[in-house]
């Protein structure tokens, strides 16, 4: 990239100089012996770094600077002067200038002055962007898990170099979650990632999505088609449900990251890529290695860098931290108070197992909001056979008071008539019978 560099002083050979040895270096160069076309200058084009005198003839350079600041506070601009006083240097840093040099110039002083301050600029904007990318995923990742946020801290340090990553969890974990967060925290992060999800298509068409066709491939082929893994060139490449992927699919993809380029379908020729590589599973690739459904090439090719996500189940911890967050997120827009869950709720959502995760949680409580007609979230309120579903570490006298409260619920809000009460529970007539005689429910 090609710096643009503003002269301001108001001896014009002065400016030329100058100009002429920072074009020779590589940067473009503009020049103004007033502060009038200084201003339009810094106004109209993209300005790097500004060189200002002190002294613009009868103008005060301070005084430029002052407006310069004031329009834009993030370009450097270093003084000279032929005039120097310590009260002028000192008084141009305290109002913002990043520094101060004194005439008769050295230019290859100036010129390291100029570069540094461009590359100190370029670090402030780029902290400032992972600042906001790590807000952005911050405000998406909520936990109180010691083992998440060393997993967090670990796929940033990945992030930083080129290896392919394997994230590896259940369903509902956050796999694409994580693999934003690492390429948003990547050098690849000025391009949009790029995502495809395995288990969506069938393997002629799966081939096609990946790899792309050059026309006349097949029939129907029509013209070019690029696949996902040009699309994601000088970017990252997201794929997700890699356990799912037919074994000759898998071979063109190992074969593809190691040689770095690809033929598209019906292709002739190779296509050279430069991809970041993020493959997620939620199978256990090396199950599906011993029953020789993953090859083992790719899997150790993956293995080098792999993030294992634990389920919600395992970090319980989280659960009151995510339930307020989700709550909060169902009424956003909305100026009513978010809604609260019951104590009782609440202990069964601790002891519940989450085999969804996160995923099943949010959409539980999105529903549940929906339909209660009350500030507080009741076990009425949450979907029907949720409570029928098996907890290993929830305590049987806790998940049969759940379900008993359940149904006493359901049966109230359908008048105590069994074949609606069943439907709203979503069982069976038979089986809510059994129900309310195991519980010795009353009937009115």
């Amino acid at each position: 990239m090609e710096h643009e560099i503003l002269i301001i002083d108001d001896k014009s050979k002065v400016c030329e100089s100058l100009a002429q040895n920072f074009r020779e270096l590589g940067y473009i160069s503009h020049t103004a012996t007033s502060s009038s076309v200084a201003i339009r200058l810094f106004l109209n084009e993209k300005i790097s770094a500004v060189i200002l005198d002190v002294k613009l003839g009868e103008e005060n350079g301070i005084d430029v600077l002052k407006h310069f600041l004031s329009l834009n506070s993030k370009v450097p601009i270093i003084m000279i002067t032929a005039y120097a006083t310590i009260e002028t240097a000192v008084e141009s840093i305290k109002l913002g200038a990043f520094d101060y040099l004194q005439k008769p110039i050295n230019f290859d002083k100036l010129e390291t002055v100029v570069k540094n301050s461009i590359r100190l600029k370029q670090l402030e904007e780029e902290n400032l962007k992972f600042r906001g990318r790590l807000s952005d995923f911050s405000s998406r990742l909520v936990t109180q898990s010691s083992q998440l946020l060393e997993l967090c801290r670990k796929a940033r340090q990945l992030a930083a170099t080129d290896l392919p990553i394997l994230i590896c969890g259940e369903s509902g974990t956050g796999k694409e979650l994580l693999a934003d967060f690492i390429h948003s925290s990547s050098p690849q992060s000025c391009n949009k990632i790029v995502k495809i999800n395995c288990s969506a298509f069938a393997e002629s068409l799966l081939d096609n999505e990946l790899f792309g066709h050059d026309k006349g491939a097949y029939t129907g082929a029509d013209s070019n088609y690029q696949g996902v893994f040009e699309r994601a060139h000088n970017s990252t490449l997201f794929l997700d449900e890699i356990g799912d992927m037919p074994l000759s699919i898998q071979a063109k993809i190992l074969r593809t990251l190691q040689d770095k380029e690809l033929r598209r379908v019906g292709g002739k020729t190779a296509i050279k890529m430069n991809v970041r590589f993020i493959a997620a599973s939620n199978r256990n690739l090396q199950v599906l290695l011993a029953e020789q459904k993953f090859r083992e090439d790719l899997f150790y090719r993956l293995n080098a860098a792999t993030l294992n996500i634990p389920p919600l189940r395992q970090r319980r911890e989280d659960i009151p931290w995510l339930v307020a967050h989700f709550l909060q997120d169902c009424q956003s827009g909305n100026s009513k108070k978010p809604k609260q869950l019951s104590e009782q709720v609440m202990k069964f959502f601790l002891s519940y197992d989450w085999p969804g995760n996160v995923r099943q949680l949010k959409n539980t409580l999105h529903y549940a909001v929906a339909v209660s007609l009350k500030d507080l979230v009741d076990i009425a309120d949450l979907p029907p056979g949720l409570l029928q579903q098996e907890s290993s570490e929830a305590p049987s006298n806790v998940r049969d008071k759940m379900e008993k409260e359940l149904i006493l619920s359901m049966l109230q809000k359908a008048g105590y008539n069994k074949k609606k009460a069943a439907e709203l529970l979503n069982v069976s007539r038979k089986t809510l019978y059994n129900k309310i005689e195991k519980y010795g429910l009353t009937m009115r």
